[in-house]
């Protein structure tokens, strides 16, 4: 008798709006959220990435427009997980918040997904719009709290990551342990990053040293985690990232 086979499926979870003023940002809800998928046996997380969205007078924020969005391979149904991240959502987001829930399978439009994602990055959006394209889509989306307006960035920030080419990943494995000065082979070795890129688009050489400033965020571009490079003015040898945290970078 031949055993069946287990069919592991992937899924783009889009989450927004889980946060208000004083408590955790939906990022760190949504790194937590990534690691109990590791942990508690759902599946395997394929990393976070963070989408910026239109601000506007119109749309409320505790002062960015961030959304948050990661893979994950499972052999869970869809429904099966719907029911575990709503009922996460529900004990994890902060009170007074209106978490969005959008679950994005192979069989969505994609499209039209991402479509929707970029237009709420240059236009105020509504609800009964994002729920109209989620059904014409083939996207479970689930709208929780009093206003529900999360699942209009939760629905954007599943079409922005399965678009593969907008926003940064805070979260993929071994990124958030790398400090100081690393070559570009430990780097390969320690995370999941796909690329490490000069200017002109080559890989760096597994002996080339990376000064990571203890903050290594690739962009998502092509569908893959790419960290872009320059040389070090001061020393030719080493090879700095482009993208380098200033500031307080918000769930970053």
């Amino acid at each position: 008798m031949t055993q069946e086979k287990t069919v592991r499926e992937q899924f783009i979870i889009g989450i927004d709006d889980t946060d208000a003023e004083g408590a955790p940002g939906t990022g760190a809800l949504v790194r937590l959220l990534a690691a109990q998928v590791d942990a508690g046996g759902w599946g395997t997380s394929l990393g976070v990435t963070r989408h910026e969205l239109l601000r506007s007078y119109k749309i409320k924020d505790t002062g960015h427009n961030y959304c948050y969005a990661f893979e994950i391979e499972t052999d869970r149904s869809v429904l099966d997980l719907e029911d575990d991240l709503v009922d996460y959502l529900r004990k994890a987001a902060a009170k007074g918040s209106d978490p969005g829930l959008a679950i994005m399978s192979r069989h969505a439009d994609l499209p039209h997904v991402l479509a929707f994602g970029r237009r709420c990055q240059s236009e105020v959006m509504r609800l009964d719009w994002a729920l109209t394209f989620s059904n014409e889509a083939n996207v479970a989306l689930r709208a929780l709290g009093r206003e529900r307006s999360g699942a209009i960035g939760a629905l954007a920030a599943a079409g922005l990551r399965a678009g593969g080419n907008d926003g940064r990943f805070v979260d993929l494995r071994g990124i958030r342990d790398l400090e100081g000065e690393v070559t570009a082979g430990y780097m390969r070795e320690r995370t999941t990053i796909d690329l490490i890129i000069d200017e002109t688009g080559e890989p760096l050489d597994r002996d080339d040293h990376v000064e990571t400033f203890g903050w290594i965020r690739p962009r998502l571009e092509g569908g893959k985690s790419v960290v872009h490079c320059v040389r070090s003015p001061g020393n030719r040898r080493l090879w700095l990232p482009v993208d380098r945290q200033a500031g307080e970078d918000v769930d970053g």
